[in-house]
């Protein structure tokens, strides 16, 4: 019956004093809001990393010629065309292999001319990678073979040739001195880290070995491996060929390294929770802030209601119940600006997810969890405030003016 009038006297308070009440659950609101927002966000991220994960059907290894540490050069083994061939020839495990020779050449079309990055690489490179065509076709095998002159653009090299990449298509256009005809162009994928595809031009690798690069050098070797097998698996294979390749004894260190780009995926996710995890502590700070509001506020309303409570404590009110009416008031106030954060904090996060394409999902742990949180910071700095005011003497209270 105390709670039950308790309540009813905290909330009737609230009303009496709403834009004051609204204004100091602001930045309740607003911690709440950038839990929920952080926590959705977080999970959708992570989710859409284990989906691009499980619904690969492969995964990559990278193996790349090894660097020595500090001042020392290159290994004087580096990786070549036939360690990639080997790779092929090798039937334990049922990999593809796409090796690449990339560097800057000019290039050049009709009176512009710009400096584009050339990679070399075999017919289902772009598969390997994830890219596709948006228009014209890839060279294949044949065309590989026959060291045709053949060239494939990423979206935007044509935007600084003052064209546009289709429109290249069918004509000539000058690669480091080379006349190459462009057949196709690449779908647009965007900057990844320290490369953007779609500034990239793709010919045939023999045609890039033979007449732009001039070497039997690669730079790296890809090596996609089926899920069947794990990538532990797949580097100790390619570990054995390699070895066997450029003869290294046992004992010996290997003059190549394996990269498994999986572990970025997972330092991503990583990365992400991380990210979340802070943000989740500025908007916890936040909350303590607007905890320290509902203090000041609740002081205020102390000083301004000390006639009334000494009214109350003369007709028998006792300090518990003065206690519990000042402490279910801060309470409320928090939880009234929890729920609204949650959802404010869960639209803007819907807006995200539509932007984004990503799954609306919100985990029931972090809506409860936000708002118990504001009901403790109401409790934790609702404490003092409510102790004053329970503590007041009834003679002393009646005459405050």
């Amino acid at each position: 019956m105390v709670i039950q009038e308790s309540i009813t006297t905290a909330l009737d308070s609230i009303k009496a004093n709403l834009l004051r009440s609204l204004l100091t659950t602001i930045a309740i609101v607003i911690g709440t809001a950038s839990v929920i927002a952080m926590v959705g966000i977080g999970s959708s991220a992570q989710r859409a990393i284990d989906d691009s994960i499980t619904n690969s059907s492969a995964r990559t290894l990278v193996v790349y010629p090894s660097r020595g540490r500090g001042t020392q050069k290159i290994s004087t083994a580096p990786l070549s065309i036939s360690d990639a061939d080997a790779l092929m020839k090798d039937k334990e495990i049922d990999w593809r292999i796409a090796p690449e020779i990339r560097g800057s050449k000019p290039l050049k079309f009709q009176n512009e001319s710009i400096s584009v990055q050339v990679i070399g690489a075999r017919n289902d490179y772009l598969e390997i990678q994830g890219y596709e065509i948006d228009e014209g076709k890839f060279f294949g095998e044949r065309d590989d073979l026959a060291r045709k002159r053949h060239a494939v653009l990423g979206s935007s090299v044509g935007t600084e040739l003052k064209t546009s990449s289709k429109a290249l298509i069918g004509k000539d256009i000058e690669l480091g001195g080379v006349t190459f005809k462009v057949i196709g162009v690449v779908k647009s994928e965007g900057s990844s880290g320290w490369s953007n595809p779609d500034e990239q031009i793709y010919i045939p690798l023999l045609t890039a070995s033979d007449r732009v690069f001039g070497r039997d050098r690669v730079d790296a070797i890809r090596v996609e491996v089926p899920n069947t097998y794990s990538p532990e698996e797949a580097m100790i294979s390619i570990e054995r060929v390699l070895r066997r390749e450029h003869d290294i004894g046992p004992g010996e260190e290997n003059n190549f390294r394996i990269n498994d780009w999986a572990q970025f995926t997972d330092l991503q996710k990583q990365a992400t929770a991380i990210f979340s995890a802070l943000l989740i502590g500025i908007a916890g700070i936040s909350l303590m802030v607007g905890g320290i509001g509902v203090m000041n506020i609740m002081l205020v309303s102390v000083t301004e209601r000390t006639r009334e409570i000494g009214l109350r404590k003369a007709l028998g009110a006792t300090q518990q119940a003065i206690l519990l009416q000042f402490i279910i008031e801060a309470v409320t106030l928090c939880i009234i600006g929890g729920i609204i954060g949650v959802i404010f904090g869960s639209s803007l996060y819907f807006l995200v997810t539509i932007f984004q394409d990503w799954v609306f999902t919100i985990p029931f742990s972090a809506i409860l969890g936000s708002v118990l949180f504001s009901a403790c910071v109401g409790l934790f700095f609702g404490i003092w405030p409510a102790k004053k005011a329970a503590q007041l003497e009834p003679a002393v209270a009646l005459r405050y003016e």
